[in-house]
């Protein structure tokens, strides 16, 4: 699509990294907007580069296990690597829920005015990254005969990066308008993004994550988002309300 946003002789400027970059700036904007004034800057500054730090090594990692080629492991030993491409969201994800429960044991203070801005902010960002994945025409689409088909790799195909964007960036404008309980949004975010991937990746036309059995690593992922949330909407209603 548009890989190079700008080019000359001293400078090239890729969209996917600017994106990418772009996600994680206003995740921190909304991240420490969002912080109560009584935790301490210097703390939050930890838990933001921490789950930073701790999402970057999960996402290459996840991305190391699902890729099919055998010479995958050369990819660990590039720079280009661990600062470029190749990251998987999913992998992100896990990678920042074992800094969060590592810091639980850790933090006796640990409480979920921590944890709640990281929602908002992680889905925004997310949904943002995600143009950034349009952009550089990777985790593209199935061929398409749909209106919405968009022209990617000598066919048109369906905007997977553009749907996920857009259902993101709804879920994250919702998380920050809404009142709801905070253990209603984490559930939200579990069950609506849940259903959300599992749809794009039945829409994917992008071979290279593999399989494992007959489900792709994400879809297997999804349906553990959606048990989650499942067991969490169990739980509050059967036991919180007593």
């Amino acid at each position: 699509m548009l890989p190079i946003l700008y080019q000359n002789h001293n400078l090239i400027l890729y969209s996917y990294p600017l994106l990418m970059g772009l996600g994680w700036g206003i995740g921190y904007q909304i991240f420490f907007s969002l912080i109560p004034q009584k935790i301490s800057h210097l703390k939050a500054l930890v838990y933001f580069w921490g789950i930073f730090l701790a999402a970057w090594l999960g996402a290459k990692f996840l991305f190391y296990l699902t890729y099919p080629d055998q010479s995958a492991g050369d990819y660990l030993q590039t720079i280009s690597f661990w600062t470029g491409g190749g990251f998987v969201f999913y992998g992100g994800l896990l990678g920042a829920l074992v800094f969060l429960a590592t810091m639980k044991i850790l933090d006796k203070k640990f409480t979920s005015e921590i944890f709640w801005p990281m929602l908002p902010a992680l889905v925004m960002g997310h949904g943002i990254g995600r143009i950034g994945c349009f952009l550089a025409g990777c985790c593209y689409g199935k061929p398409t005969d749909a209106i919405w088909g968009i022209y990617l790799h000598d066919h048109y195909r369906h905007p997977t990066q553009l749907i996920e964007a857009f259902g993101l960036i709804i879920m994250g404008v919702y998380f920050l308008k809404s009142k709801a309980p905070r253990v209603n949004l984490v559930i939200i975010y579990l069950l609506g993004y849940g259903v959300l991937r599992l749809i794009v990746e039945a829409l994917r036309g992008d071979a290279v994550r593999g399989t494992w059995g007959f489900l792709t690593p994400s879809q297997w992922i999804s349906l553990g988002l959606i048990f989650g949330g499942c067991l969490i909407f169990f739980i509050k209603n059967k036991y919180l309300k007593k």
